[in-house]
């Protein structure tokens, strides 16, 4: 029901109540000619009897009109004043979206002005996975068949800077690569690292959360251990109860302490929530292969000191969102 609606029955109502008048001026004029006896006497009827207990109950009977009409006429207005209302609380949602989109839109422009890193617009086709920092020099793990076979790519944080990304190594069995955006003038070296690595066995059902990119903002999932294997009882991966998309590839899979237990690897599509993640145990050895003609002189130093042992999970995850990149990748 819109206000239009309404009007009808406001005159509806209004009509109602001048008819209750004009009975009620009637029955007062009736009322004065008979007791000035200038009505007969007749014996009384049906509509006598009607009146009769009209002039009885008329009191009554208006002051219940009055009080009807007043109810319905205030229930009209406050529904007009919800509508209102409601009509401005979906303004004022819509406008608080709209201010979000262009102060995004105006942070991305701004570092494309001023040179502190790359823009793109929205390409789904470009966007592969996920990715995250192991040193605050630039250097970060994705998985292998994200960036293999592409002629190049980049890296766009939370805020929308793009970096280029240098593939420093690969370990195909392992699904694991090592990129490079230390390179790119756009990068400046960041606050230290506020998670640590663990490579000890993790327990099963040990609740654990990802942070990834299956579109275009990053999304936080969590679940728990359900397996120390990974696919057909591969040693060198954990089975994780945890709902993943296309995109989550990469990202990494955190225990209850905010140490990083693993990597996010792939999805078993036969089983809603099944999903492996490659230990990290497999991904300290692999770094280990690593030459430092590789690394071009930038020292591999991880962090030691976990910052998010004693924090919430909502300030985990605020730690850890800034640590975390979309992988986009171009072939031609």
């Amino acid at each position: 029901m819109n206000a239009n609606d309404l009007d009808p029955i406001e005159g509806a109502l209004r009509d109602y109540g001048r008819r209750l008048a004009f009975k009620e001026k009637l029955a007062h004029v009736h009322q004065q000619l008979a007791d000035e006896g200038l009505l007969d006497n007749a014996p009384p009827t049906r509509g006598t009897q009607v009146r009769t207990w009209w002039q009885a109950h008329r009191p009554t009977l208006a002051v219940a009109a009055a009080v009807a009409i007043l109810t319905t006429f205030a229930t009209i207005s406050l529904y007009r004043s919800y509508q209102t209302g409601h009509k401005q609380d979906q303004q004022y949602s819509t406008m608080m979206r709209n201010i979000a989109v262009l102060q995004q839109t105006q942070t991305k422009l701004l570092n494309n002005l001023s040179g502190r890193g790359r823009v793109f617009q929205q390409n789904p086709g470009q966007v592969a996975g996920s990715g995250f920092l192991l040193t605050t020099a630039g250097l970060m793990v994705t998985n292998n068949h994200i960036v293999q076979g592409a002629d190049s790519v980049y890296v766009q944080s939370q805020q929308g800077v793009v970096y280029k990304a240098r593939l420093v190594h690969s370990d195909p069995t392992h699904d694991l690569a090592f990129l490079d955006i230390g390179q790119d003038t756009a990068f400046h070296a960041l606050p230290p690292i506020p998670y640590v690595f663990n490579a000890r066995p993790s327990d099963l059902g040990e609740r654990v959360f990802t942070l990834g990119y299956p579109r275009e903002e990053i999304v936080y999932g969590e679940g728990y251990l359900s397996s120390g294997t990974g696919y057909r009882g591969d040693s060198a991966a954990y089975q994780v109860a945890i709902s993943v998309n296309p995109g989550n590839s990469g990202g990494p899979l955190l225990d209850e302490n905010g140490s990083v237990i693993g990597i996010i690897t792939a999805k078993q599509l036969t089983s809603e929530g099944a999903t492996f993640a490659v230990k990290t145990g497999i991904l300290l050895d692999a770094l280990n292969t690593i030459s430092p003609d590789s690394l071009k002189g930038n020292p591999l130093a991880l962090n030691h000191k976990n910052r998010m042992t004693r924090l919430s999970r909502k300030q985990q995850i605020r730690q850890m969102q800034g640590y975390v990149y979309q992988v986009k990748v171009f072939k031609h």
